[in-house]
């Protein structure tokens, strides 16, 4: 028992003679602006951490690397200067030393920072989405996407916004055979030096299946002359194509099926037929035959 507590001694008398000593080590220090006005909007809000290069006693590492990392503040009022948040190497070095303890500072990075600020109320301005997205051969998308906001914050430095700027656009989207709706979260992008809130913003690609329908359709003449009158056999054809889900008990009226009488070929039997007017929600619209007999009537 009495070795046992020289031991426990000797460890305890080793391990302050340790924490004591000087080492170096890299951590990695949250940074927080702090003490900012409400009529202040930051164009950049910098970087989140400050890597740090540190000189200290093992105690005040010991904190630090069991979780108790301390945060950089950096007051807002202290540093203003003419639109801008500036600090020198030496304005950063300090601020790591206070809020480390007192520990010696290497090397920091970023060595310096300028962020600028402006108090201007911001530009509403709308949103446009960049994208390029296809359904799947069974679905079909459903009218334009719906973004979660379609119009947005736009703060710069100045007075106004750059000439010929319109419009925040989305990050390009490229999407493939979509065969659900899809949710996605991009980013929005702005004029150059300016800051965008909210900076990214939900679009939603709403997909719906394709259903299979069917309808006659009267076969009409074309380009027929005056005293000529072109007779098709059937009168009626067949249209078979896929619709959207939602316009299935829709009828639309605008599908023509022609006969173009410039088309008929000497001594051929049949007439070429063509779909018309044929909507662009309709998908796989394809006739039931690709020609019809015919009879010629002379007036």
């Amino acid at each position: 028992m009495m070795f046992l507590l020289f031991v426990g001694i000797s460890a305890i008398l080793w391990s302050v003679l340790s924490l004591n000593e000087e080492e170096q080590y890299d951590v990695r220090l949250p940074l927080k602006i702090t003490h900012v006005p409400d009529s202040v909007t930051l164009i950049s809000e910098g970087p989140d951490a400050l890597s740090v290069s540190l000189r200290g006693k093992g105690t005040q590492m010991l904190k630090m690397s069991m979780g108790q990392v301390p945060t950089v503040n950096i007051d807002f009022r202290a540093y203003r200067s003419h639109d801008q948040l500036h600090l020198t190497s030496t304005d950063i070095k300090g601020l790591v030393r206070t809020a480390t303890g007192g520990a010696q500072v290497s090397v920091v990075y970023p060595d310096s920072l300028s962020l600028p600020y402006t108090t201007h109320g911001g530009f509403r301005v709308p949103v446009t989405a960049d994208f390029k997205v296809t359904a799947g051969p069974q679905s079909s998308l459903a009218g334009r996407p719906r973004l979660s906001a379609d119009t947005v914050g736009v703060f710069i430095t100045g007075a106004a916004l750059p000439d010929n700027f319109e419009a925040v656009t989305t990050e390009p989207i490229r999407l493939i055979g979509l065969d659900e709706t899809t949710t996605r979260r991009v980013r929005l992008i702005g004029p150059a030096g300016s800051r965008i809130i909210p900076d990214s913003i939900d679009i939603t690609f709403e997909v719906e299946p394709l259903i299979f329908k069917s309808r006659k359709v009267v076969i009409e003449p074309v380009n027929v002359p005056e005293n000529i009158k072109l007779i098709t056999f059937p009168a009626q054809i067949d249209v078979f194509y896929m619709v959207p889900m939602s316009q299935y008990r829709i009828s639309d009226n605008r599908f023509r099926v022609v006969a173009d009488y410039r088309t008929i070929r000497t001594g051929s039997k049949n007439v070429k037929l063509q779909i018309k007017n044929v909507p662009d929600k309709f998908r796989n619209v394809h006739l039931s035959a690709d020609s019809a007999e015919y009879i010629i009537e002379r007036h």
